[in-house]
């Protein structure tokens, strides 16, 4: 029944089987209509599984940004913003670790099409 709350072009996907109730109770994580579609559309283009979703979901999640921000208190909060504004550019969740001189970038994704995608926009 909870299926029922979500954006009628995704439950025609549902119905049509292009996506598997699981996709779709996935989706439920979400509040916003827009997220919900835009994701359901990135699982049909790129065959994400269930579990990817739920891994893109929580990484994108209130709860998850909160968590994500006290782990990385040892960085300063300008390192912070950059990690942030990456990855909303790349859709993905990206982490940055370093100190004066060097440091590690760490981008998030959810299999080989997802990959792909980010290296996409990262090219250009």
């Amino acid at each position: 029944m909870r299926l029922l709350n979500l954006p009628a072009s995704v439950q025609s996907r549902v119905a049509s089987g292009i996506i598997s109730a699981g996709h779709a109770r996935a989706l439920l994580g979400l509040s916003n209509e827009a997220q919900i579609d835009q994701l359901a559309k990135r699982i049909v283009a790129e065959g994400l599984s269930v579990r990817a979703v739920e891994e893109i979901i929580a990484a994108t999640s209130p709860k998850a940004a909160g968590k994500a921000k006290k782990k990385s208190s040892g960085t300063s909060p300008e390192v912070n913003e950059i990690a942030e504004r990456l990855g909303d550019h790349l859709d993905t969740r990206v982490k940055i670790k370093g100190g004066k001189a060097k440091g590690e970038i760490s981008i998030e994704f959810a299999g080989f099409a997802d990959l792909a995608r980010i290296v996409k926009k990262i090219e250009g």
